[in-house]
């Protein structure tokens, strides 16, 4: 079996995958934990202090910033639709990591629907545009060129 270009090791796009994976889970994680020490978050003074003072809470932003950058990467040379699609493996690694690092419970429900996750990803297939496609602009006149 060949493996697309994109889906290749080190490929960059498969590399930008693992990011965007890596860094959406830490973020998720990092603002739960912040949560955590924060308690019972009010809009006032002292709950805002509270959330500045723990780094999980800038750590969880940096991560925001982050997959925002790998996420434009990405979109660089995947089309849209398959993209996003294949974005919801975030879905399973969260979860994942819920399990490992919270505790949370990961019944055979949570694990067939991450399974058929996985599966209707690989089904969408390869997700590499050939060549790049702008959109479509409009000279002065108003004309599509």
């Amino acid at each position: 079996m060949t493996w697309p270009a994109s889906r290749r090791a080190g490929s960059p796009l498969l590399l930008a995958w693992l990011a965007l994976l890596v860094i959406e889970t830490l973020g998720q994680v990092s603002l739960k934990i912040a949560g955590m020490h924060v308690g019972i978050f009010e809009l006032n003074r002292s709950s805002l202090l509270a959330a500045a003072s723990t780094p999980w809470l800038w750590l969880g932003l940096a991560c925001y910033v982050s997959q925002f950058a790998v996420w434009m990467k990405i979109l660089e040379t995947s089309r849209l639709s398959s993209a996003f699609s294949t974005s919801a493996i975030v879905f399973v690694a969260i979860m994942a990591a819920s399990w490992a690092v919270f505790g949370d419970p990961m019944d055979w429900e949570k694990i067939i629907g991450s399974a058929i996750i996985v599966a209707g990803i690989l089904l969408l297939g390869d997700d590499a545009q050939q060549t790049p496609h702008a959109p479509a602009g409009n000279d002065a006149e108003g004309n599509q060129s």
